[in-house]
């Protein structure tokens, strides 16, 4: 049976229903609109016109900054400034619409005396960890599950995920309301506001992925653009060893350009197979390492000497996914390297041959014979020898000397002060100094000479001090000696001579009585007596000649110089048969020239003896005239040449044989035949010269004028 209280009842309930309708209405279409934003941005506007929608006057949204570590309103709907205000705070003052964030539980405060607050905490979480924590298994360490289990209290230095290091976000809802009724309402109003908290959190996380990404791509960019400007060729393969990205520096090596030639493809595929050989070897360590490639420019054809270093790219556990290698060109460097190598070790032989140089040096110096003295420019000792320290005392200026060593320093610096700013490089002067062995005054002969440094001028002296006391008694000896060997080759001469002359008057009365018998010889006697007057001229012109030899007539006759080879090889045939000693003459038809003949008798001579000196071993003679006239048909020379093929002078030897005393027969030559041939050709107005080898033997010229 009704009753209108039941009635009453019934409506209520039904009245109850369609406001349970209404909210849910309200709901799906909240969470169509919040599914709707984008950007995070836009939650808080439709939050707000939600909320509203509800029936409530007034409502605001406060954000944290955790920068500046304040609260500050960013949206609001028919909120008043002195509201929005209120709400301005710092995150670690004790106002009392903070007590929610800190505690992550909705509260109601009071504002004024008849209104209250209703706030309401908006933070990151979620009760499923980030894609990071469950890939690292860290889910305890996630943000999100954090603040979705309040386990702990809102600190600024908290809110950054310790996995993916994303800073979270923070946030208050205020809604005005009555104080009292509207309890349907206030529970839509936190449905409402969780779920916009959820869809903020996936934003939130969408966006710093998004950013993540951004900034991932810029650094890539970045990254290529760093890349592709490095000289140095860079590759980046997989476990592979596949190429994934290269350079332009390693393109040049690796990779085929539009236009392709036979021998650039050949020189790729072997760039190729090279990196992959280097890559695999290196490979094998889990560390950088590094090791030399040769490669093939393909665009120039030369060969690369590259420093490749690899360096294996890992996951976050520790997985090898590739290798990164960076290749250095060290051509330049290696070429500099290997030559400066060889310059060290060319150093190295040179200053071991500098110092066994000044070790000779030295050694020299210090058996030389002579005082040895060298000076700065300043004409200070810097080096003396052994013998010059007994001149001079020691080096140093302050050592102890005597009276005589201070004479013979004065004497010394004066003429090397002198030398030293001379023009001359090289200087031979007398210098007399007291010889302490001798305990006398000695003339010395110094030769000086200068050293100068990069810039020209003089650094060093040396100076070489030669004693002529022993020199020139030795050769007043060999003069002597000389004197006496000449005194008995001029009585040697004479002996000669006048055994020639009481030979010579005996065989002029056999020539006479030869003659006279010739009539009287029977015809079976005639050779015999052809062979008596053959050989009997023969002694009687051998005789004649040897007078010629001793008188040196100074006679100026008509001299026929053909006539004068034969008469002197006649002379000399018998030991020149014995020596082994084959002549060659070429004489050629000839004018006289005025001369003595006796004179040019003595230089053919002395010219035939050395010659047939000269080999011992036997040899050829050349002898050979010849008339060179002149285009007047008046003047004109007469060349004489003679040739030998003995053992050669020196050439150290040729600018001194025509010295007086020089000879290189030693004991038995006297040294002075070529000195008289030079004077008689001097006298002659002739000409002499000599050409020679060691071995080969040695040619003589002689050209004398033709005087008519």
């Amino acid at each position: 049976m009704a009753t209108p209280m039941l009635r009453a009842r019934q409506n209520s309930s039904v009245e109850r229903q369609n406001g349970d309708s209404d909210l849910a209405r309200h709901r799906r279409r909240a969470a169509l609109r919040l599914l709707g934003a984008e950007r995070a941005e836009e939650i808080f506007p439709v939050l707000l016109e939600e909320i509203l929608a509800l029936g409530f006057s007034r409502a605001l949204v406060a954000e944290v900054d955790f920068e500046s570590a304040t609260v500050r309103p960013v949206a609001s709907l028919n909120c008043p400034r002195p509201l929005q205000d209120y709400f301005r705070v710092s995150l670690w003052s004790d106002a009392p619409v903070l007590s929610a964030l800190h505690e992550f539980t909705p509260a109601t405060i009071a504002y004024n005396r008849n209104r209250k607050l209703y706030v309401h905490p908006l933070i990151y979480n979620n009760r499923r960890p980030c894609w990071e924590a469950e890939r690292d298994h860290r889910s305890a360490d996630c943000l999100a599950v954090l603040n979705q289990n309040h386990t702990r209290r809102l600190s600024l230095n908290e809110q950054v995920c310790q996995v993916c290091d994303m800073r979270s976000y923070a946030a208050l809802v205020a809604v005005e309301v009555p104080a009292r009724g509207m309890e349907r309402e206030m529970m839509e109003l936190r449905a409402v506001a969780e779920l916009a908290n959820r869809y903020l959190a996936r934003l939130f996380k969408v966006e710093h992925y998004f950013n993540r990404m951004r900034d991932m791509e810029t650094t890539i960019a970045q990254l290529n653009t760093v890349m592709q400007s490095m000289p140095d060729p860079v590759i980046l393969t997989d476990a592979q060893h596949r190429v994934l990205l290269q350079n332009r520096a390693a393109a040049r090596f690796f990779k085929l350009p539009e236009e392709v030639t036979e021998g650039l493809a050949h020189a790729v595929e072997l760039n190729n197979l090279l990196f992959s050989a280097a890559l695999s070897s290196m490979a094998v360590s889990d560390a950088e390492s590094s090791r030399d490639l040769t490669l093939v420019d393909a665009i120039e054809g030369d060969e690369v000497l590259f420093e490749a270093v690899c360096a294996p790219t890992l996951t976050r556990d520790g997985v090898r996914v590739g290798m990164v290698t960076v290749m250095r060109d060290v051509t330049d460097l290696r070429r500099a390297d290997e030559e400066l190598r060889s310059n060290y070790d060319r150093l190295r032989t040179a200053e071991e041959v500098v110092r066994q140089d000044r070790d000779r040096l030295n050694l020299i110096v210090e058996n030389v014979g002579d005082p040895i003295a060298v000076c700065d420019s300043n004409a200070k000792f810097v080096l003396l020898d052994p013998l010059a320290r007994e001149l001079f005392g020691a080096e140093e200026e302050d050592a102890v000397r005597t009276p005589e060593q201070m004479k013979n320093l004065a004497r010394f610096e004066a003429y090397v002060t002198t030398f030293t700013y001379a023009f001359s490089h090289k200087e031979s002067a007398p210098l007399r100094l007291f010889n302490p062995t001798l305990q006398t005054e000695v003339d010395y002969d110094a030769r000086s000479g200068k050293i100068y440094d990069e810039r020209g001028q003089v650094s060093y002296t040396v100076t070489v001090l030669r004693d002529f006391t022993a020199l020139r008694k030795l050769e007043q000896l060999k003069m002597e000696r000389r004197i006496l060997e000449i005194e008995k080759f001029a009585a040697t001469g004479r002996l000669a001579g006048t055994i020639a002359h009481e030979i010579n008057n005996p065989m002029e009365a056999i020539k006479n009585s030869i003659y006279l018998m010739g009539s009287m010889v029977e015809p079976h006697g005639q050779p015999i007596y052809d062979i008596l007057k053959k050989e009997t001229e023969r002694v009687a012109r051998i005789t004649r000649q040897m007078l010629g030899l001793y008188r040196h007539s100074e006679q100026v006759t008509n001299v026929d110089i053909n006539s004068l080879v034969e008469d002197t090889l006649a002379l000399f045939a018998r030991q020149l048969e014995r020596a082994g000693v084959r002549v060659e003459n070429s004489l050629k038809p000839m004018p006289p020239i005025l001369g003595s003949a006796d004179q040019f008798r003595q230089i053919l001579s002395n010219l035939i003896v050395n010659a047939r000196d000269s080999m011992p071993d036997g040899g050829r003679l050349r002898i050979r005239t010849r008339h060179v006239s002149r285009p007047d048909s008046v003047h004109g020379t007469i060349r004489i040449t003679i040739a030998d093929t003995g053992t050669g002078i020196p050439p150290s030897s040729i600018a001194t044989i025509f010295e007086p005393f020089y000879t290189t027969k030693g004991e038995r030559g006297t040294g002075l035949g070529l000195w008289i041939v030079k004077g008689i050709l001097e006298n002659h107005s002739g000409k002499i010269r000599v050409r020679s080898k060691v071995g080969r033997g040695t040619v003589f010229r002689i050209e004398l004028p033709i005087v008519r």
